[in-house]
């Protein structure tokens, strides 16, 4: 199997690629626009005789045209995070929409990211079926560019917000977040402590493409959130796991999350094709806090 995986060099795009490092069935176009993450990350990849580096910026229609043709396109290259996002819109929009409408020209079956952000402020039950309400201009973009990809054979996955430690840990994440401000400060001032997030480690996430290129037509034409349901916790309920490895001061403050999110996501539509799909979101704490405490 060949297959072009953007945003390569990212978060999720290198757990993902060390899981294809080990598969020489697959040979994997690793594409990415990022001349820093090509020489300090993708040397180490490089090693592996089935990983090929492409230096390609998803913007440039005339460069994803000669990306060779392949059996299955992971996209991952967006724009993240909605702070990002709404600093730079007009890059947002570029990356996240006339980017993957160059991809999906391609015409080839295509595993697209979406996010659960698309929901919005649900308060309540979130299965597939609910409307969407996006709020920012990451979550806006997103899933405009949902209905870009369903015009090519796809699925289309909603992800949980991504965590844990991998070759590019993001330090902007929420759980990460708070570990570095309990560790480095001694306190967190958390606001909206009984809003409900869905969380989902970035090694679980390579896992699920890996499984899902091997087992598309499961998938296809198919939208899925994408998690677990002990990842599923309230903002006080993070905080109380972490103080179970570093002593912190807590107060609750008003304010509100730009970023509104508020729900209890179902994730029985991935259980019934992916019986792997569940993990203990308590396990991963440990690791992240000791991570910030060595630096």
């Amino acid at each position: 199997m060949k297959i072009v995986l953007t945003g390569a060099l990212g978060y999720i795009g290198c757990e993902t690629l060390q899981r294809f490092a080990a598969r020489p069935d697959i040979t994997v176009y690793a594409v990415d626009n990022d001349r820093n993450a090509i020489r300090d990350r993708g040397a180490y990849f490089l090693r592996y005789p089935n990983i090929k580096i492409v230096n390609c910026d998803i913007t440039d229609l005339s460069a994803v045209q000669q990306l060779p043709k392949v059996d299955m396109i992971v996209h991952l290259a967006a724009i993240v995070g909605y702070q990002t996002c709404d600093q730079n819109p007009d890059l947002t929009y570029l990356t996240n929409v006339v980017g993957t409408q160059n991809i999906s020209s391609l015409g080839q079956p295509m595993i697209f990211f979406s996010t659960g952000s698309v929901y919005g402020n649900i308060g309540s039950s979130c299965d597939e079926s609910v409307p969407v309400n996006p709020q920012t201009v990451y979550a806006k973009t997103k899933y405009q560019a949902e209905g870009i990809a369903r015009t090519t054979p796809s699925v289309i996955f909603r992800p949980a917000t991504a965590f844990g430690l991998s070759f590019k840990t993001r330090d902007d994440l929420l759980i990460h977040n708070f570990s570095q401000q309990a560790v480095r400060s001694g306190h967190i001032d958390l606001y909206q402590p009984g809003a409900m997030r869905s969380f989902y480690s970035v090694q679980k996430l390579a896992e699920l493409i890996e499984f899902t290129c091997c087992n598309f037509t499961a998938f296809q034409n198919g939208i899925f959130n994408v998690g677990c349901h002990s990842g599923n916790v309230q903002k006080q309920d993070i905080i109380k796991l972490i103080t179970k490895y570093v002593d912190f001061t807590c107060d609750i403050v008003p304010g509100a999350d730009a970023d509104t999110r508020d729900y209890n996501v179902s994730y029985n539509k991935l259980k019934a094709i992916w019986p792997d799909y569940n993990e203990t979101f308590s396990d991963h704490l440990a690791n992240i806090v000791e991570y910030y405490k060595k630096w």
